[in-house]
């Protein structure tokens, strides 16, 4: 059991690359007291996954970041998927003047047990079966959710489209402040012989993909599941007419 307890731009790259998304959450979870509580559970859920899905996949064919505790603890793992996954689910009530709130709507649990299925399902297939590299299975269930949510609930078309679109530009902002810093990071981090070879300003394209994908699918899963609906946070009134159904 090896541990790495050097402190250099390069072995903190995960750490301190994750930690620049921080001044975005405390914002988030500053401005919006009312979905503080979804904050932390999707990013402990996200965080959870992010972890597994490292050990089991991305480490094998994406990218091979440092950690601090070496293979032991994947910490950084907890906390890019943390941070990332609470912005993610709440970018649109974070930039925009809406919020969640409960309304007379059951709340429908079941669907986080068919969605967490359907997000294994697809690494197998994508994976497992098909030998894909594994960004694909982690573009396509948050694809899935996005469309299942517009299509369950029209409100949620523009919650899902912009969340998607926000967290994109987001995304490109933040790893470019990376490569501003520290510009090897891809070709020394990211397995870029896997990738498709298609970059924005040294992004590969498959990390801004990833990002509308996730913000297309996290930002409305949790109203869904929990019978939330967006209302204006000054009139009260809905985002959108909710239709029958």
């Amino acid at each position: 059991m090896n541990f790495d307890y050097s402190i250099t731009v390069e072995s903190t790259l995960y750490l301190w690359g994750s930690l620049l998304l921080l001044p975005l959450w405390l914002y988030g979870f500053i401005r919006n007291k009312d979905s503080r509580k979804e904050m932390v559970v999707c990013g402990f859920l996200f965080g959870v996954a992010a972890v597994i899905i490292g050990y089991a996949y991305a480490l094998h064919d994406y990218w091979n970041p440092s950690y601090i505790f070496d293979n032991f603890l994947h910490i950084e793992d907890f906390i890019y998927g943390f941070l990332f996954g609470c912005i993610a689910s709440e970018i649109f009530e974070i930039v925009l003047p809406y919020k969640s709130v409960k309304k007379k709507q059951r709340s429908r649990k079941k669907i986080l047990i068919i969605f967490a299925t359907i997000t294994g399902l697809c690494f197998f297939i994508f994976v497992d079966l098909l030998n894909y590299n594994s960004i694909i299975a982690h573009i396509v269930p948050p694809l899935i959710v996005g469309i299942f949510c517009v299509v369950y609930r029209k409100d949620f078309i523009t919650p899902t489209l912009l969340s998607g679109i926000i967290l994109l530009i987001i995304t490109f902002i933040w790893q470019s402040i990376i490569l501003l810093i520290y510009p090897s990071a891809i070709s020394e981090v990211w397995m870029v012989e896997n990738l498709s070879g298609f970059f924005i300003n040294g992004i590969p394209i498959e990390e801004l993909i990833f990002a509308f994908s996730l913000g297309f699918g996290a930002s409305c899963f949790y109203e869904l599941v929990m019978g939330y609906e967006y209302v204006d946070k000054k009139s009260g009134g809905l985002l959108a007419p909710r239709l029958k159904q």
